[in-house]
């Protein structure tokens, strides 16, 4: 790994010496709290010595590669140094950076062993020795080792009783086999094939050191070789080891059952450390699987103990403090959980001293589950507990896999309460930015017609008499008019909150569509009285149709139509019934046309797609709400410019049916108003 040089000035610097440990996080997390309390820096590092470079396995080194990169990812820096031996290191590091060390954190992996002190106390030593304002704190780290150990390796520590019967149990087989071959072979042949009866003994040990283990194994090849002694050896029934001839058989015997047993046992032990490296890797690919699919982190929890409990043939349960009381923890999943005394205990000493506690561990008290706390680099965010069951074999490895699960459990979790804030946080500023363009949209829109309404209500009532009836006609049309313009804004800001909310219910219908059409017209007549309407003709039809927002479609673009036409403009409305559309309707005005760059946001909300949009009246919700209304009732809804001038919106229905083909001899000529 590349060493992090740091330019930084001379501040506070405090090294923390990373170590290969389940725990180790909590050495980084000391690391970050000290140096922020006394406002400078951290680096981890590893010291690496020929001894271990020689003798640590691959997945050491690679923990300590994981362990650098989280140090760098909490906001500190890394570095890995080759020394002759630790105490070289510290005096390396401490003779560098002498004008700037304040604190050196050094992990003690065997607190409760009684040499512990003299394993640590060389290293405190030549730390004040270079460097006496440099303090030294030593941070317990408690829990099994990442190591396996001779025993483990040959699987002795998984011995239940049931496998010595079995071993047993092949060395009866083997006998009853040395049996037959006795009854089926003559006397003196049977005797020249000893050595053959050896190897049905052998078989069994064999098979007893490469199913069951070593021990197993050797249980199966002792037995063996007495009962072939006793039983198929001249003379029969009696133990011959008083001769040199004797002892050197047993010897040459016992020497290639247990050569034999060692080896299976050991290739027993590759094969299944196999099995759980890729157990492993499973589980880590379940919890990115997880991760990624997940959308809260209750959600998280209840996959990942459904997966476990499968997966490990455990119980599983995750306890998370709630949101109101962090220093508590509660269970999340499952909800309903209850813990008996014991369990209680070890469940509290693991939360509040973030310490594995519960069975096979020295917390166990009694208890029937494991606790383990889940740590991250932001701190401990729960615990996750685990009840064997009846073919579970809580050994040292599965102490490991459950600290390396909790603590990426605790890595997703995080993940996922930093992506939920993450997207409140956008969530929020679309909503702040929504409401300010609403705000800015409406204020003036409202204003306008109010200000409209009561300048002319109050020359109506302070003039009064004194102006002429054509006068206050005009002031009470002109009231009139901006009311009910008022009251269109409010009718399309109340529609989008209602159609954004899910609750308006559409009550569709069959409706004639020359109906639809001259209600609008009478709606619209204040707006369109300085425009020439003209509806084309058509069939006469009926369309399957909420009727009341259709109209408000329909008069949505034809006030839009009016927005952005001059006065005495044509507004034209065609209809028609197409084979594949359904019923089209389609509203054409002679204006200006859409700027073509911005077509398609002609229905956005709150769009002002030209300069002079800003002195039209209007919400810029209108047409926003025509084409909602439209797509729920499974219809189309199009905006395009004629090739003569002017915008053409387009809006169909699949549902219709025609009255009568004969068009009326008075719709034979356009309507005009």
């Amino acid at each position: 790994m590349a060493n992090s040089q740091d330019t930084s000035p001379p501040t506070n610097l405090v090294l923390v010496l990373a170590e290969d440990h389940p725990k180790a996080i909590l050495l980084l997390r000391t690391a970050r709290k000290r140096a922020q309390e006394r406002g400078g820096k951290w680096r981890a590092i590893f010291l690496e010595t020929p001894s271990q470079h020689k003798h640590v396995e691959d997945d050491s080194h690679e923990r300590i590669l994981r362990l650098l990169t989280m140090a760098e990812q909490m906001g500190g820096q890394s570095e890995h140094l080759e020394v002759a031996s630790i105490n070289d290191g510290l005096e390396l590091l401490c003779t560098r950076e002498e004008s700037r060390l304040s604190l050196v954190i050094i992990g003690n992996v065997g607190q409760s062993g009684p040499f512990a002190r003299f394993k640590i106390m060389p290293w405190v030593h030549t730390v004040h020795t270079i460097s006496q304002r440099t303090q030294v704190e030593i941070v317990p780290l408690s829990g099994p080792l990442y190591q396996q150990s001779f025993v483990e390796k040959f699987q002795l520590r998984a011995i239940r009783v049931r496998y010595l019967i079995y071993a047993l149990l092949s060395v009866a087989a083997a006998a009853s086999g040395a049996a037959i071959l006795e009854r089926i072979l003559p006397p003196a042949l049977f005797r020249i094939n000893e050595a053959n009866v050896g190897m049905l003994f052998m078989i069994a040990c064999a098979f007893s050191a490469g199913r069951y283990g070593l021990l197993p194994g050797l249980v199966a090849a002792i037995v063996g070789f007495l009962t072939e002694n006793y039983y198929f050896t001249l003379p029969y029934h009696v133990l011959k080891i008083f001769s040199v001839s004797d002892v050197l058989n047993m010897t040459l015997f016992l020497s290639a059952a247990i050569l034999i047993a060692l080896f299976t046992s050991q290739t027993r032990g590759y094969a299944e450390k196999a099995t759980k490296r890729e157990l492993g890797t499973q589980l880590l690919f379940t919890l990115y699987r997880i991760a990624a699919t997940s959308s809260s982190r209750k959600q998280a929890i209840e996959k990942l103990q459904r997966k476990l409990e499968r997966m490990l043939d455990v119980d599983v349960a995750f306890f998370i403090p709630p949101t109101l009381s962090p220093d508590q923890i509660e269970p999340a999943t499952p909800e309903n959980l209850v813990l008996n005394d014991a369990d209680r205990k070890a469940l509290d000493i693991c939360w509040r001293e973030t310490k594995t506690t519960g069975i096979a561990t020295p917390h166990d008290q009694r208890a029937t589950w494991r606790f383990e706390p889940m740590i991250s680099s932001g701190g401990e965010v729960g615990v996750i507990a685990v009840r064997p069951r009846k073919n579970t074999r809580m050994d040292v490895w599965f102490g490991r896999l459950l600290t390396a699960i909790a603590d990426q459990t605790a890595n997703v979790l995080e993940h996922i309460e930093l992506e939920r804030s993450m997207e409140k946080t956008r969530i929020r500023e679309e909503r702040e930015k929504l409401r300010s363009m609403l705000l800015s949209s409406v204020s003036h829109d409202l204003k306008t017609p109010l200000a409209g309404i009561i300048g002319a209500l109050s020359v109506h009532q302070s003039l009064g008499n004194r102006l002429s009836q054509d006068k206050r006609d005009d002031l009470l049309n002109s009231s009139l008019e901006e009311a009910q313009r008022l009251d269109s804004f409010i009718t399309n800001i109340l529609d989008m909150t209602r159609l954004e909310s899910g609750n308006i219910k559409f009550k569709q219908e069959w409706f004639n569509v020359q109906s639809m059409i001259d209600g609008v017209r009478k709606r619209l007549g204040h707006r369109l009285k300085q425009r020439k309407l003209i509806v084309h003709p058509f069939p006469e039809m009926e369309v399957f149709m909420d009727v009341v927002m259709t109209e408000q479609v329909l008069q949505n673009i034809l006030d839009n139509a009016c927005k952005y036409t001059q006065e005495g403009s044509k507004i034209e409305i065609f209809c028609l019934a197409d084979t594949e559309k359904g019923f089209v309707c389609s509203v054409r005005d002679h204006g200006k046309g859409l700027p073509p760059e911005k077509i398609d946001q002609v229905f956005d909300k709150y769009a002002r797609l030209q300069k002079q949009d800003s002195q039209v009246a209007g919400t810029g919700l209108g047409l926003a709400i025509s084409k909602a209304v439209i797509e729920a009732q499974k219809g189309m809804i199009t905006a395009e410019n004629h090739p003569d001038g002017g915008a053409v919106f387009t809006f169909s229905l699949p549902l219709h049916r025609l009255l009568s083909m004969n068009i009326p001899e008075e719709k034979k000529h356009a309507t005009r108003e």
